[in-house]
């Protein structure tokens, strides 16, 4: 191989591909997503793909008057706020779709996540925390107030205060999984004028630096429960959780704390777009289960600690590339377990495709001030 052509071979393996090719992906993926849902939702079990893929489909440019888009908004509006992963996503499609239009209904997924959090600082799974009684229809009886604040520059800005309104269990255990999306919905939320209890960062963040190994990663942490392994999905969303608490504590730039910085040295040491990286070495995670919630993992680190490498690689780039490689004809994307394994996982199939288009569409907000609403 000669030098010129090594050096042009090695210039196209580091930009990523044309933007009419990623537009096509995620088209196409979006279609699948439209014609599996002709028929409606079902939004009847906790690990419903009802809030993805509604998500999902904000970011792929559906219209909002189509049809499937519009049922699934309707349908994601008239259900009770329950379960950590569907509030936080919920959450995050509204805020997505119009944070004004939807404002009030986003302040109840605010409260919902204040309001579960564990005493450790994490989220969990059902039967960690119980449903509300003052929540029948997911309405609030007592809604968060609207009250006059000052930001960071002095402004005066209406915000919606958000108080806890009940002490956390100390029994009561979650996990890191469910933790990374709290705080997502209540990125979301914060971004939506919200003002969030700073107990509530402080308390994740002291959660997420307690469990971070001393090789800068984080494994799966269930149930007070400790995985021997670390590995990407879950060092992602360390990650992305040390920085989300400490921007929303105060500090402008997260990608310079020492606990951000140790993970994303371990993601590039460690960097693999074939798999969930040393997954394997998990005696909790299904190796092949969670390959796109990793990758979708790895654009959230991207964005929220505003990177464009992470470490010499170009994440969005060799990321891009990998997923229009493994899209399939009819285009969706899927790792194509058994139809049994990790059925308690959901619908995995919509699950890989949504993560697929979230991480082609660059779906995840930088941090940015509260009171700046631009989208």
């Amino acid at each position: 191989m000669s030098l010129a052509f090594a050096i042009v071979l090695a210039a196209a393996q580091a930009s990523a591909p044309e933007q009419k090719e990623i537009d096509e992906a995620i088209r196409r993926g979006a279609d699948w997503l439209l014609r599996k849902y002709e028929k409606g939702f079902d939004a009847s079990s906790w690990n419903s793909t009802l809030e993805l893929a509604i998500l999902t489909l904000s970011h792929a440019g559906v219209a909002p008057d189509h049809p499937v888009f519009r049922k699934g908004v309707d349908q994601m509006l008239g259900c009770k706020l329950r379960h950590t992963y569907r509030v936080a996503l919920h959450a995050m499609a509204l805020g997505r779709i119009d944070s004004t239009q939807h404002r009030a209904r986003i302040a109840e997924c605010a409260q919902w996540l204040v309001d579960t959090q564990c005493s450790d600082g994490e989220w969990g799974y059902p039967g960690t925390v119980q449903d509300f009684d003052d929540v029948p229809n997911g309405t609030m009886i007592d809604p968060p107030k609207l009250e006059e604040r000052k930001d960071r520059k002095g402004s005066t800005v209406a915000k919606i205060v958000i108080k806890r309104r009940r002490p956390p269990d100390s029994k009561v255990k979650g996990d890191i999984s469910n933790a990374q999306f709290g705080l997502l919905g209540l990125k979301a939320c914060a971004e939506a004028a919200m003002e969030i209890p700073l107990g509530t960062w402080q308390a994740a963040l002291q959660y997420h630096l307690r469990i971070q190994g001393q090789d800068g990663g984080w494994g799966y942490h269930f149930q007070g429960m400790k995985d021997k392994a670390r590995y990407g999905s879950m060092t992602c969303a360390g990650v992305c959780a040390v920085a989300m608490c400490r921007f929303y504590l105060g500090m402008k730039d997260p990608s310079k704390d020492t606990s951000v910085r140790a993970g994303l040295a371990w993601l590039a040491k460690n960097w693999n777009l074939d798999e969930n990286p040393r997954v394997r070495e998990s005696h909790v995670a299904d190796p092949g289960a969670w390959h796109y919630y990793y990758l979708y993992s790895i654009e959230r680190v991207g964005k929220i600690a505003n990177l464009e490498k992470i470490g010499s690689r170009d994440w969005y780039a060799e990321g891009a590339r990998w997923l229009l490689a493994k899209q399939k004809q009819d285009g969706s994307w899927w790792t194509g377990l058994a139809d049994l394994q990790w059925k308690q996982a959901g619908d995995l199939e919509t699950a890989d495709t949504c993560f697929a288009i979230l991480f082609l569409s660059k779906s995840t907000r930088p941090l940015v001030a509260s009171t700046d609403h631009r989208r």
